[in-house]
């Protein structure tokens, strides 16, 4: 009986390994499908975010390449000024009358110009003090009303869009001798 028994209780165990091996096998199985369905999910937010790199480039782009239509849609009455100024200037007989709403003309053009720029956060430097971090300074001169290193004279007026230096003034300084 005893072998019986024996023989008995190895059934069991191996009944129950069978079992544990079925579990196992069931376990594992759904753990595959959950990992898949994961992978799944991590592909698709994947090429969601490979898409919307895509088209945010694309915006980004388009963009870039009309940031200037309003500043160019600003200059055209400027534009449209000047052709109007040489129009009449061209129209009128008496040269110097023309010569004269010439210049009229062109003064009225450079207002709205700058105006232009202004509505842009283009406006010209300051010509206070010399400054060489806004201020390039191609020749010096002595004179006696001016004090030493100071602006004498303005060849080009230099400009800054925004707080950032576009062009430099550049400047005749002041040398005491």
């Amino acid at each position: 009986m005893a072998k019986h028994d024996k023989n008995k209780h190895e059934e069991r165990q191996h009944s129950q390994q069978n079992q544990n091996q079925e579990i196992d096998t069931e376990a594992l199985k759904k753990e595959n499908e959950e990992l898949k369905q994961k992978l799944d999910e991590a592909l698709r937010a994947y090429a969601k975010c490979e898409n919307d790199k895509k088209i945010l480039k694309k915006e980004t782009d388009a963009l870039i390449d009309y940031a200037y239509e309003k500043f160019a849609k600003d200059l055209l009455p400027v534009v449209d000024s000047l052709e109007l100024a040489i129009t009449h200037a061209n129209e009128i007989e008496d040269k110097a009358e023309a010569f004269d709403k010439l210049i009229e003309g062109v003064e009225l053009t450079l207002k709205k110009m700058l105006d232009t720029f202004k509505n842009h956060g283009i406006e010209p430097v300051e010509h206070d003090e010399f400054n060489p971090e806004i201020h390039q300074a191609i020749q010096q001169v002595q004179s006696d009303e001016h004090e030493e290193g100071a602006i004498v004279d303005i060849y080009q007026k230099g400009y800054k869009l925004k707080d950032r230096l576009i062009r430099p003034s550049m400047v005749t300084i002041n040398k005491k001798s």
